[in-house]
């Protein structure tokens, strides 16, 4: 099978020939772009926004000067924020959203949302108007579409729609704890803003493909739980996010597309309504936070990305282990007619993944990530009901 193939028959059980990978740089069966922000885009000139930097979700865009930034006033007056000084100390910065992130200075992750920015919902209209991205100005996709054309030609294309999702933003602009209690005392204002972003979103799979892209897929970052659990019951995800996330879903395969996720939290609770409403893939960086026993009702009917568990065994475990987890996702988040996919982790450097656990994730694969050379047995051997975040075990027996 070539990329494309792999990563279809996984996503819809029809028997790949191996585990299809997810990866930034080789080895990759798929290629992913981001949005990018606009190259009109140049915050901290109103006065409403003095001292404030912008937020491109990566510096790199500022260091090797995709993006270049047009310094107002004030921060050319500080020697400290000279070139891309300005990078290394603590600071607010603000995205294409309105929405404020807290950066600490050293570079090591993209930041956390900050103070909230959207604070009376008589300003929802006037907001909006202000600090809306333009999904159909072409410097957001421009940049990417060529890569995608020069790179992802043999391999299925993967373009995210918006930057983070509809749920994140919302969060972000009236800040979380506001965010939840709106679900009951501003449901309509809410409904108003989740309706409008989900519309955003849809523009910008047509903005892909408007200026040239051709995606495979599209996929949505939102992240919708905590350790234990999700942020809402699934009664009330319902209400609220089955016209967001099932139009988006629709909106994917209207377009040809399938539609994949990454989400952080425990959220089994939500994946039923997920898989009612038609997502294809989720991606989830910490599988064993919602839990191999708590997925295992959900094999065979989406399809599941994961990485070795960032918060333990990939950060924390030994090479061998890594090795041998990678076997244990694909029994437990996938089936012998495909549905599991490995994702590795990008910004290994803010998790500090050791060299050699990630280099033993790739050796996983080479070892277990071919289909046919997996023993029958092994997919109807089960190891344990007790996976604990170190736990992974030995592998079955090959007699």
């Amino acid at each position: 099978m070539n990329s494309i193939e792999r990563v279809k028959a996984a996503l819809h059980f029809t028997q790949p020939d191996k585990v299809p990978i997810f990866k930034v740089g080789l080895p990759t069966d798929i290629f992913p772009t981001v949005m990018l922000p606009s190259k009109k885009w140049h915050p901290g000139h109103t006065t409403q926004e003095r001292g404030l930097f912008p937020h491109p979700a990566d510096d790199i865009l500022y260091k090797i000067r995709v993006r270049r930034w047009k310094k107002p006033k004030w921060a050319k007056k500080e020697k400290k924020y000279r070139g891309l000084k300005w990078l290394n100390y603590p600071r607010e910065e603000i995205d294409e959203w309105g929405c404020i992130w807290n950066r600490s200075g050293d570079n090591a992750t993209m930041g956390h949302p900050g103070r909230s920015t959207l604070n009376n919902w008589d300003d929802l209209d006037n907001y909006l108007n202000n600090y809306t991205p333009d999904p159909f100005d072409k410097s957001h996709y421009s940049l990417m579409i060529k890569l995608s054309k020069l790179l992802g030609r043999k391999r299925y294309r993967l373009f995210t729609a918006g930057y983070v999702g509809p749920s994140q933003t919302a969060s972000m602009m009236r800040g979380f704890s506001r965010y939840l209690i709106d679900h009951r005392k501003n449901s309509d204002k809410l409904q108003k803003l989740l309706e409008y972003l989900t519309d955003w979103y849809i523009d910008t799979m047509d903005g892909w493909i408007k200026f040239g892209g051709k995606p495979h897929g599209f996929l949505l970052v939102d992240d919708l739980g905590e350790q234990t659990g999700p942020f809402f019951g699934p009664k009330l995800f319902e209400k609220f996010y089955e016209p967001v996330y099932g139009k988006l879903i629709k909106a994917a395969h209207d377009r040809g597309c399938e539609l994949h996720m990454h989400c952080c939290g425990k959220i089994d609770k939500l994946l039923p309504l997920f898989i009612k409403w038609g997502m294809d893939a989720f991606e989830f960086d910490s599988p064993r936070m919602t839990g191999y026993t708590d997925l295992k009702p959900f094999r065979g009917k989406i399809m599941f990305w994961g990485c070795i568990n960032i918060q333990s065994i990939y950060t924390k475990g030994t090479p061998e282990e890594c090795e041998r987890e990678v076997w244990h996702m694909m029994r437990n988040l996938g089936t012998k007619n495909g549905g599991f996919g490995a994702y590795f982790y990008p910004q290994t450097h803010h998790i500090q993944a050791p060299r050699e656990n990630q280099k033993a994730f790739l050796r996983g694969l080479k070892k277990y990530g071919t289909y046919s050379n997996i023993p029958k047995s092994w997919w109807e051997y089960q190891a344990t009901e007790d996976w604990g975040n170190y736990n992974v075990p030995k592998l079955p027996s090959t007699e």
